[in-house]
């Protein structure tokens, strides 16, 4: 008891001490003075920042940090632009500064809004036989009018159309706008879609001598894949090897070339694939603005043809497959950061957000499953050893490649795979790619699909989407 008593007495004058303390915080002032006269100029969709620096101080970095990240500026700017700023959204841009010395500034922050019309949402476009048929969804707030343009058509519009059919559009790459007025008279944001207006036919290439060949030689999933296009896309046709070898195809005329490449065979590419001809031909079309659609094994076409040039590590599953009940789907928020769910491959299908962030969609349900993956691998150890959920490997990746990394396996929560990527113009090669490699997209689950109207979907979404490239 005593002792505890003199352990009472110990801790109040310990206390006593402390409350009687000096509790002055020191705050010491930073090296570098902030900039100053920080302000915007708003001018149509940009927005201009301008700010001074400080004066007697030679060889300073600035950057911008629109809330996003840090954007770095050239040395000794004063001055930034940025757009398209969107109507009726809060912004926020913070300047900072640094010298030479490692000395860095206080942020100096401007905040604006953007009054105006509501935009349209969800623009669209789908070339047919006389011109281009544009498609949008409302906005959220009502609007006097529409305005399109398209090359040298302008065209004014009622609040409520959603669509609209453009004639005779020469054949060019255009940027259509869209622009909203409201009934105060304020314009809304430029919605843009830039659209090329050439070939529409789509081709299904494959290494047999024509379809009737593919129909009864061909893999199920083969099948299944070419009788659908046939079906839904009634002017496609199907392309060989061999014709594009011996130049019985005219490759100019196709806006979109599909190989379908998921066979039970195993992943090895055909020899007609790889013959220099064909190669040589096809990274051609691709160069010259034709579009490609690879799933399955076909995906390693890309490095075939020079669009992919990185030796990454890949994931290849083969053979017969077999009976496995779960249902297997497609993630689409990678890492829980990037959410690619808006992106014209997805269009119409219903994802689930789960609890963990990740956003998903199935794609195969319970039966019999080849499981045929060609997809990218172990990426984060490729570019340098890093950990899977480090945000340098998926920004080294997805800069190298000029890449929309758009999905993985519904159960990945990092960076380790890449299995469904849009492959954008990059260098020589003006045509865009679809890379579908996941294997539970199959065109053909043995025991039936109950998500087959979803992978139909997905790829209808790919083919309207590369058809506007």
């Amino acid at each position: 008891m005593k002792n505890i008593f003199n352990y009472i007495i110990l801790l109040g004058f310990i206390l006593t001490i402390i409350s009687c303390q000096k509790r002055d915080i020191i705050v010491i002032p930073t090296k570098l003075a902030a900039v100053s006269n920080l302000q915007y100029t708003l001018t149509g969709d940009t927005v201009t920042l301008s700010w001074s620096l400080p004066t007697g101080k030679d060889s300073l970095s600035v950057t911008v940090n629109d809330g996003v990240a840090p954007i770095p500026l050239k040395m000794g700017s004063t001055s930034y632009k940025y757009g398209i700023v969107e109507t009726n959204k809060a912004y926020g841009f913070t300047v900072k500064i640094s010298d030479t010395q490692g000395n860095t500034s206080l942020g100096q922050t401007v905040r604006f809004t953007r009054d105006g019309a509501s935009p349209v949402k969800s623009v669209s476009a789908v070339q047919n036989d006389n011109g281009v048929l544009l498609t949008w969804s409302s906005p959220d707030q009502p609007v006097a009018k529409i305005e399109i343009k398209a090359g040298d058509n302008t065209i004014d519009l009622g609040s409520t159309v959603t669509s609209y059919q453009i004639n005779n559009l020469p054949a060019a790459s255009y940027m259509i706008s869209f622009v909203t007025t409201n009934s105060a008279g304020k314009v809304s944001n430029t919605v843009y879609l830039p659209f090329k207006v050439g070939a529409t036919m789509i081709g299904y290439l494959g290494v047999y001598a024509d379809s009737t060949a593919l129909m009864s030689l061909g893999d199920d999933d083969e099948i299944a894949g070419g009788q659908w296009l046939f079906k839904n896309y009634p002017k496609s046709r199907y392309i060989s090897f061999d014709q594009v070898k011996n130049g019985t195809v005219d490759l100019t005329q196709i806006r979109v070339l599909w190989w379908n490449f998921d066979v039970v065979a195993g992943h090895i590419m055909p020899a007609i694939a790889t013959d220099p001809t064909v190669v040589s031909k096809m990274t051609q079309y691709y160069k010259d603005g034709g579009n490609l659609l690879l799933n399955q094994y076909a995906i390693q076409y890309f490095w075939t043809l020079g669009r992919i040039t990185q030796n990454y590590f890949m994931g290849f599953d083969e053979g017969p497959g077999g009976f496995n009940p779960d249902i297997w789907g497609v993630g689409v928020n990678i890492h829980e950061k990037h959410d690619q769910s808006s992106h014209p491959l997805y269009k119409g299908i219903t994802m689930t957000t789960q609890s963990d962030g990740r956003i998903t969609f199935p794609v195969i349900g319970s039966g019999w499953k080849e499981n045929h993956n060609a997809v990218i691998v172990r990426i984060p150890e490729f570019e340098g050893g890093l950990p899977n959920d480090n945000e340098t490997a998926y920004t080294k990746f997805v800069s190298d490649n000029n890449a929309v990394w758009l999905g993985q396996w519904d159960g990945i929560g990092d960076y380790y795979m890449a299995g469904v990527l849009e492959l954008k113009p990059k260098d020589d090669f003006q045509g865009s790619g679809i890379f579908i490699g996941i294997g539970g997209i199959e065109w053909h689950q043995n025991t039936g699909n109950v998500y087959q109207s979803t992978i139909e979907l997905l790829y209808k979404n790919a083919l309207d989407y590369l058809k506007t490239k």
